[in-house]
């Protein structure tokens, strides 16, 4: 394992997978990460600069820029003195922000060579206390958990600097590379992962996704919605998965399967999907392992199939998808995950640079597209409160151009309170209308404590649609 950590301002190289990322980024203009938060609390600007500053300084990678050096490989450079993360604040009448506008914007917007590669907008209300928060960075550095880890800290900052405290003296982290994670599961688990590579693959090149109604005209991250559960809610939804025996993860990406079988006209449909997992746990620097508060690209992909016909039950359908997760988990899934494709970068670069070959573009890797990204985030390390700040909602997207998976649903729980960003990618608005309240159905069936049962026929309960529009919370009943 080859893991590298500084507290100077020394050159670091990025790990295989930090680089792949910024490499797509640099040749298809995706994956760019956006987490968006919102709080009660007009966000003032002077202690916004401030814990920005603070933010900065804690983490190294946002006062950095990627270098391409004349080995092939990418690092890390920071530069002296640094250049603070851009910023903007916009104000509106009343509650009504064009947030998913903003977040395109942020997300297309190319980031300065020079970095640093984060920026941060703040969209806050004339006349209310209420404000949201983007927060947009490269891919290399912001996966999801470091996503939320950004914006605790930010708001833990800015209510340092609301309080008056100084900071000079708190804790700078060490930037983290870590090119390869600690095998899992032995030899037989990576034989078994091999074996069902190799069997994916077969199947890939057998079978056909049942096709999804597409628009290209349809702006990026147009088709995207956020809902917000109760507390109750909450809870029934934790309760029936544990009598169901059964994962968030593998629920919501359930829903979203059966909700696309109802809106198609179909009788069985087959759709490929995606399941992101942190490897921080098995990636040891020198002395500490790494951990949440570490930014960076730390993560690996589960692929997978899933079908579903009139006569299939949802909590079965829900069960196998566990059940598939968790042996893909037992057998080190995970990190193998990472090492490969970690192994095969490595491979690459060292191939292009012994024979001072150019560095061939990166394209999509697999033949068919991925349907469905599921990503469960669990309970959020977020606070109820930051000095006169309290979130309330927390989301996040990836800019994906038609490159990545069709579909992102993912969770979160922020103070007792299950939230579900679901978007997608470019399919035909009366489409993304129908399949919306098809999810929301099956969702909402799913916290039901009557034991009737979910799928089978075209089964389509009564619901109420939870929207947050970029101000606040639209409920609006549907049948």
């Amino acid at each position: 394992m080859n893991t590298i950590t500084h507290d100077s301002l020394a050159p670091v190289l990025l790990s295989h997978v930090e680089s792949y990322f910024w490499r797509f980024e640099q040749d298809l203009q995706a994956f760019r990460g956006c987490v968006i938060c919102r709080v009660e609390g007009r966000i003032q600007e002077n202690f916004l600069k401030t814990a920005l500053l603070t933010l900065q300084r804690r983490h190294p990678k946002l006062r950095a820029k990627i270098v391409d050096g004349d080995d092939g490989r990418l690092r890390y450079v920071f530069q002296n003195p640094r250049l603070p993360i851009p910023y903007e604040i916009q104000d509106y009448d009343g509650v009504e922000f064009p947030w998913r506008e903003e977040a395109r914007r942020v997300l297309e917007r190319k980031l300065p060579v020079e970095g640093p590669l984060a920026a941060v907008v703040v969209l806050r209300s004339r006349t209310e206390a209420y404000s949201e928060i983007l927060i947009t960075a490269t891919h290399a550095f912001m996966d999801g958990l470091s996503g939320v880890t950004l914006v605790d800290n930010l708001l833990a900052e800015y209510a340092k600097a609301e309080a008056g405290l100084d900071t000079s003296a708190d804790a700078i982290l060490p930037c983290v590379s870590v090119k390869f994670a600690r095998p899992q599961g032995g030899w037989r688990g990576s034989f078994l992962l091999l074996k069902r590579f190799i069997r994916l693959k077969r199947e890939e090149s057998r079978t056909v996704l049942t096709p999804l109604p597409e628009n290209k005209d349809v702006p990026p991250l147009s088709e995207w919605v956020h809902w917000v559960f109760t507390a109750d809610e909450t809870a029934q939804l934790v309760k029936r998965l544990r009598k169901e025996r059964t994962s968030l993860n593998s629920a919501i990406l359930t829903a979203v399967s059966f909700g696309l079988r109802d809106s198609l006209p179909c009788s069985e449909a087959l759709f490929k999907w995606q399941l992101p997992f942190t490897v921080r746990e098995w990636l040891q620097r020198a002395s500490d392992p790494v951990t949440n508060e570490d930014l960076g690209c730390f993560v690996s992909n589960m692929n997978g199939y899933i079908r579903c016909n009139q006569q299939s039950s949802f909590w079965d359908v829900a069960r196998d998808a566990q059940d598939e997760i968790q042996q893909f988990v037992n057998q080190g899934g995970p990190t193998f995950g990472y090492n490969v494709p970690s192994f095969f970068y490595n491979l690459s670069t060292n191939v292009s640079r012994l024979f001072r070959r150019p560095r061939p573009r990166l394209s999509p890797l697999e033949k068919q597209r991925v349907t469905i990204l599921a990503n469960n985030y669990g309970l959020l390390n977020i606070r109820d409160s930051y000095g006169s700040l309290r979130p309330t909602a927390c989301t996040e997207i990836f800019l994906n151009k038609h490159v990545g998976p069709s579909m992102i649903i993912q969770a979160m729980v922020v103070g007792q309170r299950l939230n579900i960003g679901f978007a997608a990618d470019s399919l035909q608005p009366d489409f993304w209308e129908r399949l919306q309240t098809m999810v929301m159905g099956y969702i909402k069936s799913a916290m039901e404590t009557v034991e009737a049962p979910i799928g089978g026929t075209r089964h389509m309960p009564q619901c109420a649609q939870v929207e947050i529009s970029a101000q606040r919370i639209k409920v609006a009943a549907q049948e």
